[in-house]
């Protein structure tokens, strides 16, 4: 699955190839678009970065990673225009979407511009103070999802904005008017770009021509109707050209309509029968074996599971409405660990024993049942080093992560099997990506 480009004639294009870029980003947008509206054009950034052209300059959302990809940013709007860049737009506050402001305002400088005025919802400075806070665990999590050596965030990376607004913030700029609109949905953050002469919109992270992306293991609660809600006031302005945080512009009025109008739909179906399940009194794990999404809304091609699914949003739900606790008593006061392994290791620690659990891991595994396998051979994968058949039975463990991620659609699972297949391989985060029969697919 690659980068779609646009199918509009009216709609020039050209192809920018990336060589470089700060460790640790990740790039899914290749394509520049050139007027997708007259004066709006997109640049390959770590997303859609977008530059809004007007009489007083550019207002250009999200600067880029830095390093390469930001540069080629900088040397790519420089052959459309010779305008200089007034604003830059945060479209929210997740890390490497603006790392590369610094590089920006120095090449302002170097041509002799004013620095641009950096711009965000409000809530983006306690976001990046919370980063700051957690480098370390901000690190490792991005590094699992990401399966790179993603850097811990550096001060110089983490530019505070200038102006933080809440609701709504308006930009003239001469010859056009810019809402930035506050878009509550991935993060608390987002904001979203409207231009009402045009009737064209920047959904920013709000809109990501998939699954929304609530629930994902590795990431603080995301509200689902909280999303759902700015999408519904996002299809309400009634735009006719939109365009998402990935992948090139619709113009097409029924995938405008789709686009805005399925997800928001979707989420209220996961929220609705998630809570009648709760009401009924099942737990999560039963809830997610039970739930049973229309085909009709979840099979179409914007609400595919690439990044968010079923499961995780359904995850999210329980979370958001129930504590940490699975409902079983034993783990609500859990014994340490070390304790339960030293009782498995004298209840499983012969060799014949062992022997038997992998055997039927393996029998599981052959038969295509890959994390039923995984259930199975959690039973003495824990077991200490001097357990008969350790380092085989790690081996066989990673093995069956790098089998499941082939079966599973979501970006995000894939990259944490493969990851924790790399870790108990001993191998870095990351290694061997380049070998994966998925490496490179993307949100179209």
């Amino acid at each position: 699955m690659t980068t779609k480009t646009a199918d509009s004639p009216s709609n020039s294009q050209q192809q920018a190839v990336m060589t470089s870029r700060k460790p640790g980003m990740v790039l899914i947008n290749r394509a520049t678009y050139r007027d997708i509206v007259p004066g709006v054009h997109l640049l390959p950034g770590q997303g859609n970065s977008v530059a809004l052209e007007t009489a007083k300059g550019v207002v250009l959302f999200d600067a880029g990673p830095g390093g390469g990809l930001t540069a080629n940013m900088i040397a790519t709007l420089q052959t459309i225009t010779p305008k200089p860049v007034s604003h830059i737009v945060y479209s929210h506050g997740h890390l490497g979407y603006n790392y590369g402001v610094g590089d920006w305002c120095r090449s302002m400088a170097e041509r002799g511009f004013a620095r641009p005025v950096l711009v965000a919802h409000r809530r983006v400075r306690a976001r990046y103070a919370r980063y700051q806070e957690t480098e370390g665990l901000q690190q490792l999590l991005n590094s699992l999802q990401f399966r790179t050596n993603v850097p811990k965030p550096k001060p110089e990376w983490l530019v505070m904005p200038d102006i933080g607004f809440e609701d709504r913030l308006v930009i003239d700029g001469g010859d056009r008017t810019i809402e930035l609109l506050a878009a509550p949905s991935e993060t608390d953050d987002v904001v979203a770009a409207w231009l009402p002469s045009e009737r064209f919109l920047y959904g920013s992270a709000a809109v990501i021509r998939s699954l929304p992306n609530v629930g994902t293991p590795l990431r603080t609660v995301r509200d689902p109707i909280r999303w759902a809600s700015t999408l519904d006031r996002l299809h309400a302005l009634r735009p006719k050209v939109l365009l998402a945080e990935f992948g090139g512009p619709l113009f097409d009025p029924q995938d405008v309509e789709d686009a805005l109008v399925l997800p928001a739909a979707g989420l209220r179906w996961l929220r609705q029968e998630t809570v009648r399940f709760m009401n009924e009194g099942l737990d999560v794990e039963d809830i997610v074996a039970r739930i049973r999404p229309p085909s009709a809304l979840f099979d179409h091609p914007f609400m595919r599971p690439v990044y968010g699914c079923v499961d995780y949003i359904v995850r999210d739900i329980w979370r958001s409405e129930n504590g940490w606790w699975d409902r079983n008593p034993t783990t609500l006061h859990p014994a340490p660990r070390w304790q339960v392994e030293a009782d498995l290791q004298s209840l499983l620690g012969s060799a014949a024993d062992v022997q038997h659990v992998v055997a039927r891991a393996h029998a599981l595994a052959e038969a295509g049942q890959i994390q039923h396998a995984l259930h199975v051979i959690d039973l003495v994968a824990q077991l200490p080093e001097d357990t008969p058949m350790h380092s085989q039975i790690r081996d066989f463990k990673a093995d069956l992560l790098d089998r499941r991620a082939l079966q599973v659609s979501s970006v995000v699972s894939r990259n944490l099997y493969r990851s924790m297949a790399e870790q108990l391989r001993g191998l870095p985060h990351g290694s061997t990506r380049d070998h994966d029969p998925t490496h490179g697919m993307t949100m179209a």
